[in-house]
């Protein structure tokens, strides 16, 4: 889908803000309320925008470590290990990755004993090597445009 210098600013606002109302969005790209609403749903419809959620703080919510586990599975069942891992609710990501692993997973863990627990289950799948994450300079960034370089 192409899209126009329109499209760019709608994307943008809603990345920064996904709360801005239809009016606010149609003040900041200098469009009509209704102009809007039919953009967002073309984009919508087309997958650029996949929906909206807010951004939640595992620490504020008790889950101060934070971590990332690389799984390497003992046998390659990867639905076997996608079902098994989407009822971890300390993972908060999963990632089907190149290289040594074949995953890469994020959590958020109360402790170090439930992170412990969490490995020792994730064992029944495979060898993990895990990295706790100590800052997060940025995340959750925007990709680039197409014809940014």
């Amino acid at each position: 889908m192409e899209l126009d210098k329109f499209d760019r600013l709608i994307v943008e606002s809603l990345h920064h803000n996904a709360r801005l109302s239809g009016a606010e969005l149609a003040r900041r790209v200098n469009l009509s309320a209704p102009a809007v609403a039919e953009r967002l749903h073309k984009l919508e419809r087309a997958g650029v925008i996949r929906g909206y959620q807010a951004v939640l703080d595992p620490e504020a919510l008790g889950s101060p470590i934070q971590c990332l586990i690389e799984l390497t599975l003992a046998r390659a069942d990867y639905l076997h290990a996608q079902n098994t891992l989407a009822g971890l609710p300390e993972l908060l990501e999963c990632h089907r990755v190149t290289g040594d692993a074949c995953m890469v997973l994020k959590a958020a863990v109360r402790s170090m004993s439930h992170l412990q627990a969490l490995i020792e289950r994730l064992s029944s799948l495979g060898s993990t090597k895990t990295s706790i994450i100590l800052s997060s300079p940025f995340s959750g960034r925007m990709p680039p445009w197409p014809d940014a370089g």
